[in-house]
């Protein structure tokens, strides 16, 4: 008896021991290697969709879209280098009605990609917006051994809306950022004063709860025993220090307008998140926004009139005056056909 016991016991140690090993190696890959949201993504959501379709199974019609041409946009493709040789890639809709209009940035989260936000492109940009999404590192079809939400990303941005600032069609910045997309968005208003306006889409309170809540929702509460060897596993991997990027702390430095957005999302405590957020800022031009028709929707054709009416509103609103550039519109569309 007492034998079978000592072997239950050694048993039990060694599988806690692989579980300790095992877990957070897995977990911390989800992390840093997301699907990558591309066209040979969707075109395989589209192959399951049609099988289920012929099997009987759905009766929704689901438009699958590829490229911003499908929906008549007028659009560059945009790629820039980054200072470490890492090439980002993403689209710029063009407002062709002025010759200067704001431009609007989206940042997409972890697991997104700028082909997400075909939708957004020409909603954004029929409000008169130029509206540039790029996919960061490590997603879609941007560059990058893995996704990567720390100061790299941070630099990515700044980087990205100086290079924009030169191009003379672009007057002024709007950043938004989803999920850990808006986490890098603050981050980057933060640390230089690159845009006028940022909105922030279901922002978590800190990268440390945001990681603890996915991990949560992938493996279940026996995650919480080794919690903290995860959080090690890919603080070290990665380079990034989840004390950095404490959101309720960094807000109270922002000193620019700031809406804070809550849709598409899955969850009541992304709302109880937005509004400790919210409460947090000390900057008095702020807002918040619940979008509570996309609740457990997918981030794209869901989206209505209201929740683009709502975002492009409030940008408008909080812009500074226009400052005038003596350029010609010629000028304006060589440096357009050169980008």
């Amino acid at each position: 008896m007492l034998k079978n016991l000592f072997r239950l016991c050694i048993f039990g140690m060694l599988a806690t021991a692989v579980l300790v090993i095992i877990t957070p190696i897995l977990s911390v890959n989800n992390f840093l290697y997301p699907v990558r949201v591309d066209s040979a993504f969707v075109s395989q959501q589209q192959l399951i969709y049609e099988k289920k379709v012929q099997a009987g199974a759905i009766d929704t019609v689901i438009n699958f879209l590829y490229d911003p041409s499908q929906l008549e946009i007028n659009y560059i493709d945009v790629t820039l280098t980054m200072k470490d040789s890492i090439r980002l890639k993403g689209w710029m809709s063009i407002d062709s009605t002025r010759m200067q209009s704001p431009l609007l940035l989206i940042i997409p989260d972890i697991n997104e990609g700028c082909i997400n936000y075909i939708p957004a492109l020409k909603q954004f940009c029929d409000r008169g917006f130029n509206v540039c999404v790029m996919d960061m590192r490590g997603q879609g079809i941007s560059g990058g051994e893995y996704y990567d939400p720390g100061m790299n990303a941070v630099n990515d941005v700044i980087y990205m809306i100086n290079e924009f600032k030169k191009m003379p069609f672009i007057n002024q910045i709007a950043l938004m950022g989803k999920g850990t997309g808006a986490g890098i968005a603050l981050k980057a208003v933060s640390d230089s004063a690159i845009a006028d306006v940022v909105v922030l889409e279901n922002l978590p309170v800190g990268m440390k709860q945001y990681f603890r809540r996915k991990a949560l929702q992938e493996w279940g509460m026996n995650i919480q025993l080794i919690m903290p060897a995860l959080i090690r596993s890919y603080e070290r991997k990665t380079g990034i220090n989840f004390d950095d990027f404490r959101f309720l702390e960094i807000l109270q430095t922002i000193k620019i307008p700031q809406l804070f957005v809550v849709a598409n999302f899955d969850t009541k405590k992304e709302i109880d998140e937005s509004l400790k957020l919210y409460h947090a800022s000390t900057y008095e031009k702020k807002k918040l926004f619940i979008d509570t028709k996309t609740f457990l929707n997918p981030k794209g054709l869901a989206n209505d009139k209201t929740y683009y009416d709502k975002i492009s509103t409030f940008i408008n609103s909080s812009l500074p005056p226009k400052t005038k550039k003596t350029r010609f519109r010629k000028l304006a569309f060589q440096q357009l056909n050169s980008f």
